[in-house]
Order: C-alpha cells, then sequence, then structure tokens
C-alpha cells in the first residue's frame, strides 16, 4: 500500500470521528449528487471519503497558507517524514509500515497519546477514549499483541539490541495452543556450576621468543654458505661468511690502536720513572700521561667496533694474536635451532637488513587463540590447556595460558590469547590447526539452563522465557561459562522462571518474523 493512500485512509478515520462529535444531530441535507456517509448523513469528499468542508488535502484553501505542501505525499513538508527523514525526532518508535510515529498511527493503535500528536491530527480525536483497549488511559499500546507497544518484541525487534541484563520484550502466540502444538518446552533453572568447557579453534605458530632472521651486520660479498635448510646448529656456530671491506678497515684500526697504545704506554712509563727521580719535568709526565690514556680508549673504541658487527670475544683475540686485518665476517647462530629458511647465496652483495637465514627452536610452539566475548570473564593467564589435531590424533599435548591481549579486535569483537605447548621430536608443525580446551573452574554461583536454551542477538547472550501460555519473553542474561549440555547464567534469570528449553527456534522464529517481513498488521 503507498503512501499517499494510507495518509489519506487515516484522514478518512480521523475526521469522521471529528464529525460524529461536533455534526450529530445536524438538519442540513445535502445535495442529492453529493455522495453522503450512512452513518451521518455528511458530504463526503470522493478521493478521501472525508467531509468536503474539512478536507484541506482535496481543497488548498484550507491548507496553512504559511506551510510548504507535499504534492506527492498529501501532506504538510514539515510533516513529511518520507521526504524529510531527518525531521523525525530520535527515540520515538517508529511505525515502518505507515510512515508514522507509533503514538500517532491510528491504524496500529485506535486510542493513540493524543498529546504527542501532531495540531493538524488533535482535533479530529478529541473525545475519544484513551481507555479502550488499554490498561492505562494514554498508554501506547500494541492491540495486535496486547502488550505495551515499547515491550512488542514482534513489531519492534530492534529493541533487542538496547536491553539491559534482566530486562525482556514480550512475544504473542496467535492462541495458547500454537507453542505446546509447535512443541516448545520449559524448565525451570536450577542452581550449580559448570566446569567451564572452553573450546576454541587454535593455530599452531613459532615460538616467537626463540625464532631469529640473521642478517649480516656489515655490507659485503658472500664468500662461503656453511649450513643448508632443515640442518640443526648450536649457538654460536659459524653460518656463512662474508667478505667486507667495512670489516678490513675496522680490524686495521683496532691493530693500529693497539700499536699506538703500546707505544704512548712505554712513553708514559719512561717519563714516569724520570718523574720520580726528579729529572723530567711535570708537564711532560702530564702530557705523556694524557696521550696514554687517550690511546687506551682509541682501542676500546675500536675494540667495540667488531663487537658491534658481531666478533665474539675469541674472534676478537684471534685478530690480535694473529694481526690479521682480513675482511672476513662470519655470521654466527645466535641461538640452538634449526633452519627453517636461507636466502644466502654465494657472490650475492649483502647489505645490513638483507635476511639470510631463519633460525627457530622447536622444542615448544605457541598456539594462537580468538576468544567471544563473553567468555572472557573466566579465563585467565596460567590456565591449563589440551590441545588435540586431526594430523596428531595420537599426539594430545598440555600446556598453559601465557597471554591475554589488553583489548578486543575491533573487526572481530573477539579476545586474541595465546597458549604454550611442548613439540616432542618437533612433528607438531607451524599452521597446524587443532581443537584447545581451555580448563577453568567456575566459582561464580548460578543458574543452569540446557545449552539449547541460550540465543545471541546483537551478539549478545539472550534466553525466552514463558510468562503466559501464549506469552514468551526474550530476556537478556549475563553468562558466566557452558559446556557441552549446560550454561551458567548469574545474572537475568530468577529460579522461579520458565526457561524454553526445546524447539526454542519456535519462539525465535515468531520473534523474528518482523525482521523477514511480517509486521504488526498483516494478516
Amino acid at each position: 500500500m503507498n503512501s499517499k493512500k494510507l495518509f489519506s485512509i487515516m484522514f478518512r478515520l480521523a475526521l469522521l470521528l471529528l464529525v460524529l462529535v461536533m455534526i450529530t444531530g445536524c438538519d442540513n441535507s445535502p445535495p442529492e449528487d453529493v455522495e453522503k456517509s450512512a452513518v451521518t448523513d455528511v458530504a463526503l469528499c470522493e478521493p478521501h471519503q472525508l467531509p468536503v468542508s474539512d478536507c484541506f488535502m482535496c481543497d488548498p484553501a484550507l491548507r496553512d497558507q504559511d506551510r510548504l505542501w507535499c504534492t506527492e505525499h498529501d501532506r504538510y513538508e514539515d510533516r513529511c517524514f518520507i521526504c524529510h527523514p531527518e525531521l523525525r525526532e530520535a527515540g520515538r518508535l517508529w511505525c515502518k509500515e505507515h510512515n508514522l510515529y507509533e503514538d500517532e498511527c491510528i491504524f496500529c493503535h485506535p486510542t493513540p497519546d493524543e498529546s504527542a500528536l501532531s495540531p493538524e491530527l488533535q482535533q479530529p480525536l478529541a473525545g475519544r477514549d484513551n481507555t479502550i483497549g488499554s490498561p492505562a488511559a494514554g498508554a501506547l499500546y500494541c492491540n495486535e499483541h496486547s502488550v505495551d507497544e515499547n515491550e512488542c518484541g514482534i513489531c519492534h525487534p530492534e529493541l533487542a539490541g538496547e536491553l539491559e541484563i534482566g530486562q525482556g520484550l514480550k512475544i504473542r502466540f496467535e492462541s495458547p495452543e500454537s507453542a505446546e502444538k509447535a512443541g516448545v518446552q520449559f524448565t525451570r533453572p536450577v542452581e550449580g556450576a559448570v566446569l567451564a568447557n572452553n573450546s576454541f579453534l587454535g593455530r599452531v605458530t613459532y615460538n616467537q621468543n626463540r625464532y631469529a632472521q640473521i642478517t649480516p651486520l656489515a655490507s659485503g660479498v658472500v664468500r662461503h654458505v656453511l649450513v643448508d635448510v632443515g640442518e640443526a646448529v648450536s649457538k654460536g656456530q659459524p653460518l656463512a661468511e662474508i667478505a667486507s671491506p667495512d670489516i678490513a678497515t675496522a680490524k686495521s684500526n683496532l691493530l693500529m690502536a693497539m700499536a699506538n697504545e703500546e707505544l704512548k704506554a712505554t712513553v708514559f712509563n719512561r717519563k714516569k720513572g724520570l718523574i720520580d727521580e726528579k729529572i723530567a719535568a711535570q708537564q711532560e709526565f702530564e702530557l705523556a700521561e694524557s696521550e696514554y690514556k687517550l690511546a687506551k680508549t682509541t682501542t676500546q673504541a675500536a675494540r667495540q667496533g667488531l663487537l658491534n658487527y658481531g666478533f665474539t670475544e675469541a674472534q676478537l683475540s684471534a685478530v690480535v694474536n694473529t694481526r690479521s686485518s682480513s675482511s672476513s665476517l662470519q655470521v654466527l647462530a645466535p641461538f640452538s635451532g634449526t633452519i627453517i629458511d636461507r636466502k644466502a647465496v654465494i657472490g650475492e652483495a649483502v647489505n645490513p637488513g638483507d635476511m639470510l637465514f631463519t633460525v627457530v627452536e622447536l622444542s615448544t610452539m605457541w598456539l594462537e587463540l580468538s576468544i567471544p566475548e563473553d567468555r572472557i570473564s573466566h579465563i585467565s593467564v596460567g590456565d591449563p590447556v589440551e590441545a588435540t589435531f586431526e594430523a596428531l590424533p595420537e599426539l594430545p599435548l598440555t600446556g598453559n595460558v601465557t597471554w591475554l591481549a589488553a583489548g578486543l579486535d575491533e573487526r572481530t569483537r573477539m579476545l586474541k590469547a595465546r597458549a604454550v605447548v611442548p613439540n616432542p621430536d618437533a612433528r607438531l608443525k607451524h599452521g597446524f590447526y587443532g581443537q584447545v580446551r581451555i580448563i577453568s573452574e567456575l566459582t561464580l554461583n548460578g543458574l543452569l539452563v540446557p545449552l539449547e536454551s541460550l540465543h545471541h542477538f546483537d551478539k549478545k547472550p539472550f534466553v525466552f522465557a514463558r510468562t503466559a501460555d501464549d506469552l514468551y519473553e526474550i530476556r537478556r542474561v549475563k553468562v558466566a561459562g557452558k559446556n557441552n549440555r549446560s550454561v551458567q547464567i548469574i545474572a537475568g534469570l530468577s529460579p522461579d522462571d520458565q526457561v524454553v528449553s526445546a524447539h526454542s527456534f519456535t519462539v525465535k522464529s515468531e520473534f523474528l518474523k518482523a525482521r523477514l517481513g511480517a509486521g504488526c498488521v498483516d494478516d
């Protein structure tokens, strides 16, 4: 039904009631060629079935000349929410079926709240009894489902996302027998706790604390590659040899600094002996002393330069003992592990930052997890985990949670976590997926309901509670944990509630039918 026709029907009904109050008993007879109302004998216009003397939609002269008129939808522009949706009041319930506020929709609510109506709609409703069909005068009431409009889950399922814990929306079935015929069953919650069986999909990755990508610390050309992919290496083992002019310069600087230090030491010792015998001048001694200290500092700087290039103390001793200024630089393994990647090629020019090898220690592996928001509260660092993998059914592994992220992933709304497990014989491979069970015992007191009773809307937990034979409620709850059979609710339920435990999808479908296209005025 288009908006123009809907609005026309609205005014037809509203103004007809006005006539009943204001014109009852009028003896004026309309001309025979004008259509008359069967109830009041008032002349009605053909398009809108309203009194011809009051229909401002047919007669522009009756309209407020200071207000713009929407010719497309036959209403004032400042009341045309189809053309101007920005004029709608935030937080005021809206009837999508008729493009009106719920408290002005006389189709859904024969007794709307007059105080909320626009001025042109208040007068036709004068004298009506607001108590008819409503539990309280002036209350906004859903006559289709016999509940308050702001609690009608069928008409307004979008309100579910705004519910606080313990609040709910009503769902009215067509008859008291409807739910029973559909097999809906219910049970009362029982007090207790569950051993949380938190099972998540986990992905195996390398232990990043024992993972290294090895790069050269000086520019040069790869002269020798000493290991290959898959080989086990020990800490300090040479992996490759690079010919680097920078290394030759650094070695030469160290050797020259050491020679200069020896010379300055000899001069200093000689001057010291002379000053003791009071032969040399004090000024000459102090000059020799300062030059010796400067030479020692230069030697230390040259020595540190080679250490910065990755030289070990043993390699430095070899340079000093052999007095060699060769350009050879050995790339060493930082810890014991396995070579899992190699980029080094003989004859290739390399620079600092170029990856030559990747070394991983495979005795332990990481399990990367993503935990749903409603399961975070009962998982802690240190909780034991059990992991199983389809590729290794005979190898269950145990470990512990070592890290929980500080915040949720903004895209998935899940919390990243990590566990560490052993990797016997390196059989667990990077990239494996498996089931990871985090074992944590809940200590909170709560109510247990069957697992089937729990549903989620807008990523929030709900249950369906039975309040009458034909009336159910979708209620927001707080979940503490669950296993394969039960859910522990710690807020939002009482032991006296009747919670749907079987065929709950029937109640869920009734709640969601408005989202699927049905509405409160559908037959």
